[in-house]
């Protein structure tokens, strides 16, 4: 499904070229769990908006489902991001003004639906989560572990094949980081590809396999353990 060949991607400070990323080299297949473990500052968020369509390699080749999404402009990129992709962020990124039935609607809104069928796929997202009774609320009246389940019912709402997630039981207690933990099996178990990015060792091994980002590309995470990449 996901396909990475020698991705690197650079910023400038002033005069200065600062590499993030080189080189980096990924195969993911469909319906697998993959951990992006790494610490902070390592370049891993940086690798998830690449996946995400969100930001473009300098160089390199991305194949998602086998095109070359590299080649396309943003309006394209942002078509391909609303059908296929969903997010899930650590800071939950809802609008307070809107309830949670809202919030969920949001990637639903330019879809070519009856206001029945959102409806629908709103309650039924909601009900995968836990989070149909509270669909009239508003997020300020939910815990932080709600905030996320209603995040991750946004993120499948409109039934992407991938789901990346950026750490997202950072900011909830040991309950709800179990409670979002058995929600993303679930999910994998049902066939969504999941990319995790964390610098939580404990959450990473949830996935079906972990990788590590050493010296700005990607390594296998026994690998980089191994060779003393500075962990923890």
């Amino acid at each position: 499904m996901i396909e990475l060949m020698g991705i690197s991607r650079h910023y400038r400070d002033g005069r200065e070229k600062i590499a993030v990323l080189e080189n980096v080299n990924l195969r993911i297949q469909q319906g697998e769990f993959v951990s992006i473990l790494g610490p902070s500052g390592s370049g891993k968020s940086t690798l998830l908006t690449i996946l995400g369509l969100l930001d473009k390699p300098d160089t390199g080749t991305y194949l998602l489902s086998g095109e070359d999404v590299t080649r396309y402009g943003d309006g394209k990129l942002a078509a391909i991001r609303n059908r296929y992709i969903g997010f899930v962020f650590q800071q939950f990124m809802l609008i307070p003004r809107l309830t949670v039935g809202e919030n969920v609607a949001l990637p639903l809104q330019y879809a070519p639906l009856s206001g029945r069928e959102r409806r629908r796929q709103v309650d039924e997202a909601l009900e995968q989560v836990g989070m149909l009774a509270r669909k009239k609320e508003l997020p300020t009246n939910l815990s932080g572990g709600q905030k996320q389940k209603v995040a991750i019912a946004r993120a499948i709402v409109a039934s992407p094949s991938l789901l990346l997630a950026d750490e997202p039981t950072g900011n909830l207690d040991i309950d709800s980081k179990r409670e979002i933990v058995s929600i993303l099996k679930r999910l994998n178990g049902q066939g969504h590809t999941i990319v995790l990015v964390t610098h939580d060792t404990e959450l990473a091994e949830i996935a079906d396999r972990i990788l590590y980002v050493r010296n700005r590309t990607l390594v296998p995470y026994g690998e980089a353990a191994v060779k003393g990449a500075g962990l923890g």
